[in-house]
């Protein structure tokens, strides 16, 4: 499995949906006709994204991470500290 893709990278995959499997982010999605599709995932988020003309067989799809969260998600509760 491939590293998360950092802010400004761009893949070219015939599957998006897997490779976005496990990202995190705002992704702008360029279909093989030019059309974009703006994605917000999380990992495991995407659960289907197919193009609708089975003819796409050679075309890959372009994948470009635009944003990052704008705060990553806590993976564990700290404890309040209180100053007197």
């Amino acid at each position: 499995m491939r590293n998360t893709m950092q802010l400004g990278e761009s893949i070219n995959t015939y599957d998006p949906t897997e490779a976005l499997h496990d990202e995190l982010g705002t992704f702008r999605v360029t279909v093989p006709d030019g059309a974009e599709l703006i994605l917000s995932c999380k990992p495991g988020g995407v659960t289907s994204l197919k193009w609708g003309d089975p003819r796409n067989k050679q075309q890959p799809f372009l994948i470009t991470k635009i944003t990052e969260p704008a705060y990553p998600e806590v993976t564990a509760a700290q404890p309040v500290t209180r100053i007197a």
